[in-house]
């Protein structure tokens, strides 16, 4: 969990000073992926980011409108950065064109190496964090421990 802070508190600094940039966040399900875009019923994580910043850095990296008109999915700025929830599955990338992708929970996605083969052609950057669990995103891990000794 604070890995996830801790990127998406990275992807929002990115997102408000180095726009436009297009982030994808990709969680095993879409109420997970909204849990950390803007929310619904409860703030998501970038929105929570955007709400306790200081008022100068809100006058200086605006949204188009009110958060509270913001879809559950997605976070916008002026400087046409967004930050965007999808659940898992290599089409969800497919469709976008991302500078960012962010993979929360990596051992859990469903098609985890298409997903990432779907980024990888596109995304600057990928970030992946992860609980462990057994399957592809823990053998890649795992072989770089390896290569390391």
């Amino acid at each position: 969990m604070m890995s996830s802070w801790s990127v998406v508190g990275y992807l929002v600094w990115v997102a408000q000073w180095y726009g436009p940039a297009h982030i994808i966040i990709q969680t095993q399900r879409e109420d997970k992926a909204k849990d950390l875009v803007s929310g619904t019923d409860v703030p998501g994580y970038v929105r929570t980011l955007y709400e306790q910043q200081d008022d100068f850095l809100k006058i200086l990296h605006p949204t188009p409108r009110p958060l509270s008109e913001m879809a559950g999915l997605v976070f916008t700025w002026t400087n046409s950065s967004k930050i965007q929830g999808v659940p898992s599955g290599a089409e969800q990338i497919r469709q976008y064109h991302p500078s960012c992708v962010f993979f929360d929970e990596a051992a859990f996605l469903d098609d985890f190496l298409g997903s990432y083969g779907a980024a990888e052609p596109v995304a600057t950057q990928i970030v992946a964090v992860s609980s462990a669990a057994p399957g592809d995103f823990g053998d890649i891990v795992l072989r770089v421990l390896d290569s390391n000794k």
